[in-house]
């Protein structure tokens, strides 16, 4: 059983010339890079409070992964079989793509409901898990582990949802509710918290502040919502340029930097963005309903 759970020989067989590059865009579509990149583009242009949940059950399974990294500290399989180096120094059970994939993907053909959907997303959960494996990013265990952690989240995130109390909770229920998860975090992180802990919190924040307050519809032409997705994500890529040269030239760094990197990055998708695109007339204007 252990052969089977950490051995990669049987992948290095499979390698091809033809074969890598598609494994490698599936990995690039369980990095945070296309993900953070993702779901801003499906809020402006798609659906905004489907892809608010989204946004709020990635980011809780993102804090989970790498809480549970840190704590049991499983090293990832040998570096000369590895052919994805973004990995860094961490650790590898349970796998974050095969996990973030689950989550991500598995409740969205939820959301969408529709049969070619949820082909499409099992297409793309299989490839991102294997693509791991082929890489030698992961080994068999993690991403098992990812997988059964990501469905555990899906069950708790889908029973929980729909209670009414959180929807109907105040602002300051939600804030209190994000600042204690990333304390928590903080006091019981096995060794030093990674920065995205207060990006995540600050880019919740921003977010469910502009959810709040500016209200939009995407039932327009669709070249409108092309083109809104187009200019939002060109402005995104400018933003996320801006704040890295910011920090560059004025030498921020560290957790509280992080923090409100992800604080303006927020406001950005739920506030800015969205109120610039509807002045432009790419998107409708809308009356918040009880």
């Amino acid at each position: 059983m252990n052969e089977l759970l950490h051995n990669l020989d049987w992948v290095l067989p499979l390698r091809s010339d033809w074969l890598t590059p598609t494994m490698r865009f599936f990995t690039l579509l369980g990095y945070e890079k296309f993900i953070l990149f993702f779901l801003p583009l499906g809020y402006w242009a798609w659906n905004r409070t489907v892809f608010l949940r989204l946004l709020v059950l990635v980011a809780i399974t993102a804090l989970a992964n790498a809480w549970l990294k840190d704590f049991w500290q499983d090293p990832r399989p040998d570096v000369a079989l590895r052919m994805d180096h973004d990995v860094g120094e961490s650790f590898g059970l349970p796998s974050g793509h095969a996990q973030i994939a689950v989550v991500l993907w598995c409740w969205l053909a939820y959301e969408v409901r529709r049969g070619w959907f949820w082909l499409l997303s099992a297409v793309v959960v299989a490839g991102i898990i294997f693509s791991r494996l082929y890489l030698g990013a992961h080994d068999v265990e993690d991403v098992l582990g990812g997988v059964a952690l990501g469905i555990a989240t899906l069950g708790a995130f889908g029973a929980l949802h729909t209670w009414k109390g959180w929807r109907d909770a105040p602002a300051w229920v939600h804030l209190a509710l994000i600042v204690a998860v990333a304390a928590l975090a903080y006091v019981t992180w096995y060794g030093l918290p990674p920065s995205y802990v207060p990006l995540l919190a600050g880019l919740m924040v921003g977010v469910l502040y502009g959810y709040r307050h500016v209200h939009f519809s995407v039932e327009v032409a669709a070249w409108r919502r092309m083109l809104a997705a187009v200019l939002g994500a060109l402005a995104f890529l400018g933003l996320q340029w801006a704040l890295k040269q910011i920090g560059v030239a004025l030498s921020f760094e560290g957790q509280a930097w992080q923090g409100l990197r992800g604080l303006l990055m927020g406001l950005f998708v739920a506030a800015l963005m969205p109120w610039l695109l509807v002045r432009l007339g790419l998107l409708r204007a809308q009356l918040q309903v009880a």
